[in-house]
């Protein structure tokens, strides 16, 4: 009877730990078909908002380009986290995340659209980080939405912190 017990508990502690993931960010973006119904040099800024939602991140270029960013990231925990006292220096999470660009000319049309995918490690002290970076993200979130009279979604800006800064 003892034997049994000594198979059962490792056994729950990997399907515990397999189990453990995060997925976070603008998932219509893993929906190919989304894609279908823009069109470069015809889709808008508002076309891609009605297909994918609010940016992660938006930026200006210096030839009043402009880009917006979307993250999509599915985070499991790293074995090495449940290891006592090692997980607590060497713990961390593996980050796949999926990042589309779509860029616009000056009158707001879709130019082009780029995907790509990152996978990497986070230590848990980087990742802790990020929760207190400062910077102007969401800022330039509320305002480009409030410029194309679009909702923002704090809550959105928010769960997404730090991502852009993780994984580029």
């Amino acid at each position: 009877m003892h034997l049994k017990k000594i198979y059962f508990i490792p056994l729950l502690l990997l399907i515990f730990i397999t189990n453990c993931a995060s997925n976070f960010g603008a998932s219509e973006t893993q929906d190919f078909g989304r894609y279908l119904s823009i069109k470069e040099g015809v889709s808008s800024k508002t076309d891609i908002f009605d297909s994918f939602g609010q940016p992660g991140d938006v930026r200006y270029l210096s030839s009043d380009e402009s880009v917006w960013s979307y993250y999509a990231t599915k985070m499991t925990m790293n074995a090495a986290t449940f290891i006592p006292i090692i997980g607590m220096v060497a713990g961390g999470n593996n980050a796949d995340t999926q990042i589309s660009r779509f860029y616009f000319d000056s009158s707001n049309t879709l130019i082009k659209v780029e995907t790509s995918s990152k996978a990497q490690y986070v230590n848990m002290w980087v990742g802790m980080g990020t929760a207190f970076v400062n910077n102007d993200y969401m800022q330039r979130i509320e305002d480009e939405m409030a410029k194309f009279e679009l909702p923002f979604d704090q809550s959105k800006a928010v769960e997404i912190k730090g991502m852009h800064q993780i994984v580029e």
